[in-house]
């Protein structure tokens, strides 16, 4: 990694630690052990809780950290990746840098990946060791790596996703939040092949839990797919998302130019 590489990773996250996102962020992180925790206190006081173990910290994994904290936490700092930089009027100088436009993007991406994917991790492994204590942590040590791959792949794609419509859309958090929470929290639930259309089936796939049917016509019209197919596609859509950002981000230095001398 060269010196202006480095020098623009280290900037980045900076610029994202030192923002308000990042102290809601940090938040957010901890809303699951605050679950457990009560769920704990509670049980101490003698209120009959139907859920404790791995079930409240896969159900805490499915429904909180995938489902919501993921998609939202990329979708803020996702599009502001690049978009604050127009907004703000500091694209040209981020521009005026010693680096490739397309690299310029990957690089951020890769810090802003970082951030996220520490907290991310943090926020499922401070979950599993408050909801397995007093159990057997090491009996589901599959589990919890099976989840930290998964929630991983959630923030790389979800990233490049929100990053992408950062730079293509006009109103990126309007469209974003109707994507991540619409379309993908309501169709990938729903029975059929629509579901395959969306990020979080495939996550959903992933998980230790999950299973896949037998044979491709199985896999192509039934609600589950194999954990391969679940990769694959994951991989590819992260792909188009960062190939799809290059393009847009290239073709910005011309109209940030023009601002600058306006």
């Amino acid at each position: 990694m060269d010196s202006a590489t480095l020098t623009l990773f280290s900037f980045t996250a900076r610029q994202m630690t030192r923002s308000v996102k990042a102290w809601l962020f940090g938040l957010m992180v901890a809303v699951p052990w605050g679950v457990v925790l009560l769920l704990r206190l509670l049980i101490a006081q003698g209120v009959p809780v139907p859920m404790g173990g791995v079930t409240l910290y896969g159900m805490l994994v499915l429904g909180y950290v995938l489902g919501f904290f993921v998609p939202l936490s990329t979708l803020f700092f996702g599009t502001a990746l690049i978009a604050d930089e127009v907004e703000g009027g500091t694209l040209p100088y981020l521009f005026g840098r010693p680096i490739r436009r397309e690299k310029l993007f990957l690089v951020r991406y890769a810090a802003m990946t970082a951030i996220l994917l520490a907290g991310t991790w943090a926020s499922v492994l401070g979950t599993y060791v408050l909801a397995m204590t007093g159990g057997s942590p090491a009996g589901e040590l599959g589990t919890l790596g099976g989840d930290l791959i998964t929630v991983g792949l959630a923030v790389l794609v979800y990233g490049a996703l929100f990053s992408f419509l950062g730079m293509a859309l006009k109103k990126p958090l309007f469209w974003g939040l109707l994507i991540g929470f619409g379309w993908e929290n309501l169709v990938a639930w729903l029975p059929g092949f629509l579901k395959r259309l969306t990020l979080l089936f495939h996550l959903h796939t992933l998980l230790p839990h999950a299973s896949g049917p037998q044979g491709l016509l199985q896999q192509l019209l039934a609600s589950s797919e194999s954990r391969l197919s679940a990769l694959l596609f994951l991989l590819a859509y992260e792909a188009l998302f960062l190939i799809l950002g290059c393009l847009i981000v290239g073709r910005m230095e011309a109209s940030a130019a023009e601002r600058e001398e306006g």
